[in-house]
């Protein structure tokens, strides 16, 4: 009469232990995963406060033997970092800011109203998004030199737009799909026109899937490189993925610690992004990859 009771004791324990095996393999992962991505990162910092002659000991120290802020200050005294960094914020705010104009406009209309062959239009749109940047850099630079936009910051702005819009087409087109038409209708018999309906109904009701739309065309327009090798060469005008890599090569050799400050400096602006915008950006991707045509 005993048995059953303990076998079913052991049956419940070994399904406790499996689970606790199920979670420690997830933690352990979790732990493996944040240990390859967040010790580069943990490192990049902490060298940069290190002092040019900590670099050079055998052996190397983890920690810096005394924190100093020369890096950062060597940074932007000796070199147009600033200009760089400045010339990358207006390029990464004015590609986001027209990405999500024109394409969050032109996903409305593809939403709304029925064009014929509209989902080949859709698919051909994401399919242009396909292509790699090294196929339509030539193009691009014909069109910029035609209309006499070389070297200059609004060619890579519009550039960036081009390359993001595709798939912020694609996006919030499926975006809104998912919001009922009839709410824009029963904003209009309450005597909204169209473009009311649009900013007062259904911009708020999107505005995740805006946030995480931007994101991308941000960290994209932020991060560029070929664009701004091909469409600048004037030191003015350069930004700072093309500015840090001219430093490597180059005669006048900088040292690690100012590379490292600079790396800091190129990667914060992002994470401050990511982080004020982190819950809009898991609801706007999670709805999106839930919401359908």
């Amino acid at each position: 009469m005993s048995a059953a009771p303990n076998g079913g004791g052991y049956v419940v324990r070994i399904a406790q232990l499996n689970e606790l095996s199920q979670k420690m393999t997830y933690a352990l992962l979790v732990l493996v995963a944040c240990t390859v991505v967040g010790f580069p990162l943990f490192w990049m910092v902490i060298s940069s406060f290190k002092s040019v002659g900590e670099f050079y000991i055998t052996p190397p120290g983890f920690l810096p033997a005394q924190w100093t802020l020369q890096n950062y200050r060597a940074l932007f005294a000796q070199t147009s970092f600033g200009t760089y960094f400045v010339n990358s914020l207006i390029v990464a705010l004015g590609a986001t800011f027209l990405s999500l104009i024109v394409g969050g406009l032109g996903a409305y209309s593809l939403s709304r109203f029925r064009y014929r062959s509209i989902a080949i239009f859709a698919k051909i749109t994401l399919l242009s998004y396909m292509l790699p940047e090294v196929l339509i850099v030539i193009p691009l630079y014909v069109y910029i030199v035609k209309l006499g936009m070389a070297d200059t910051l609004i060619s890579l702005v519009v550039s960036n737009m081009a390359f993001t819009l595709p798939l912020t087409l694609w996006y919030m087109r499926a975006y809104f799909n998912a919001i009922p038409v009839t709410l824009e209708e029963s904003a209009m018999v309450d005597g909204c026109t169209r473009l009311q309906a649009l900013r007062r109904v259904v911009l708020p009701l999107a505005l995740p899937g805006l946030i995480s739309t931007g994101v991308f065309a941000f960290n994209h327009a932020w991060n560029e490189f070929l664009f701004a090798l091909v469409f600048t060469s004037s030191e003015r005008n350069k930004v700072l993925t093309l500015g840090l890599a001219t430093w490597i090569g180059q005669d006048n050799i900088y040292s690690w610690g100012m590379l490292l400050a600079a790396a800091v400096m190129v990667t914060l602006p992002v994470l401050v992004f990511y982080l004020l915008v982190q819950r809009q950006l898991v609801v706007g991707l999670a709805g999106g990859s839930t919401k359908g045509e």
